[in-house]
């Protein structure tokens, strides 16, 4: 019996509220859709947006520069012991696409062509890491080539040509930094380059912007002029990238190297996941809560909106829910009716919101990323946020439309149709 109550009831409400929504202003009722679609997005954008900006950090650093897999000598080591070997393990691994060796040490970098006013003034000098490579081995693996704004990438046979990251250079690290850069380089110009007391004069040919300050604070030439620059004489390199195969497991490729290297405790292996510093993975977490507070009060927002909607409107019509109790219609159906109404304006805003993110919003973005100074930032949006997202503001719009009519409901129907 309490079944068909509930059925009966269910289906008067919903007669009730189709005939209460075909009634109102258009004009009305598309205003409080459109507020509810701007709710909704903002629950999913402010996210979207910061998470994104995160992802965009990793998915950098992992594609610039650990790439699938990163090794690199162990804390005691200065370098990659039996590093011909572990290229023929590497090579030996199932997943295997491609690798790059690198030689790294500090260096300084010291603008020859600056004029001193002064005996007394300070060379223009800065600080970075020098980063010997095979460009074609290190293009196969992050694809850095594809990354220079300025000149171009320098091929195996150069040997005193620099590729320098951005952050090494004031013009485009204005405001990130109080360090030191370098003023007015061009392509073309000289600079001394000193690694471990010696130096030797090398001119820039490209400049590369990853979006990624590992990266982009990097000093990269040839890995023959390095090995020369330090007396690097066994080949032994200071850190190996790892790309393999898609849709392989980067958890497998680190274990098979670990098992098939003769000497693990000598070297340190991470995948791309493991090898992100810590701060950006607290970034993550720190802009994922940010997000979700932005979408709560966005949430709180969308409540607020269609309490005063559905007040409002059954305040209005205290006399003609006075006469529908009279005629015997239940104050459970009119309570029905009202949660379906505001259960339309939520759900029909979701959808609307939905559509403009997935059709629209989320394309533009992959074409058209937004640049930050740090990184290049994506809208971080997934089908099961949407749906999650979209069930939250739904359960408050049932709360939110059932609680005034709930209050208007339990007046005394006398009172209500004669409006006392």
């Amino acid at each position: 019996m309490k079944t068909y109550d509930l059925r009966k009831n269910f289906s008067v409400g919903y007669f009730l509220a189709t005939r209460e929504i075909k009634r109102n202003n258009p004009w009305s009722t598309a205003l409080v859709i459109f507020v509810m679609s701007l709710t909704f997005l903002n629950m999913i954008l402010m996210g979207g947006i910061l998470i994104g900006l995160a992802e965009g950090m990793m998915n950098s650093f992992k594609r610039y520069y650990s790439s699938d897999v990163l090794i690199k000598p162990a804390i005691q080591n200065k370098d990659i012991s039996e590093t011909s070997l572990m290229k023929n393990v590497i090579k030996a691994l199932p997943s295997y696409k491609a690798l790059s060796i690198r030689y790294t040490s500090s260096a300084v970098l010291e603008n020859k062509e600056k004029v001193k006013i002064r005996e007394t003034d300070i060379k223009e000098r800065v600080s970075g890491t020098l980063v010997g490579i095979n460009p074609k081995d290190e293009d196969n693996v992050t694809g850095i080539s594809a990354k220079v704004i300025e000149g171009n990438f320098f091929n195996e046979y150069a040997t005193d040509e620099v590729v320098l990251g951005k952050s090494l250079l004031a013009k485009y690290s204005k405001g990130a930094s109080t360090e030191p850069r370098l003023e007015n380089i061009q392509i073309g110009s000289k600079l001394t380059l000193s690694v471990n007391e010696i130096k030797t004069d090398v001119t820039v040919i490209g400049i590369v912007d990853t979006g990624n300050t590992t990266v982009d604070s990097r000093i990269f030439i040839s890995e023959n002029t390095m090995r020369n620059l330090i007396s690097n004489q066994s080949l032994n390199a200071s850190e190996i990238a790892v790309s393999i195969l898609p849709s392989s497991s980067d958890i497998e490729a680190k274990e098979y190297i670990n098992a098939n290297f003769p000497y693990p405790s000598k070297i340190s292996i991470e995948t791309g996941e493991e090898a992100l510093p810590k701060a950006i993975r607290d970034m993550k977490k720190t802009f994922s809560m940010l997000g979700n507070m932005v979408g709560a009060i966005s949430v709180i927002v969308g409540a607020i909106t269609i309490f005063i909607v559905i007040f409002v409107n059954a305040i209005t019509r205290r006399k003609y829910i006075g006469i529908l109790k009279g005629i015997g219609i239940s104050a459970q159906a009119i309570e029905i009716s009202y949660v379906l109404q505001s259960v339309f304006y939520a759900l029909s805003g979701i959808t609307i919101a939905s559509l403009l993110v997935i059709i629209f919003l989320k394309p533009w973005f992959v074409i058209h990323p937004l640049k930050f100074p740090v990184t290049e930032g994506q809208l971080a949006v997934t089908s099961g946020g949407l749906i999650i997202r979209g069930i939250i503001l739904l359960l408050t719009a049932f709360i939110s439309g059932y609680v005034p009519a709930l209050m208007v409901t339990k007046q005394n129907t006398l009172d209500a149709i004669l409006g006392r």
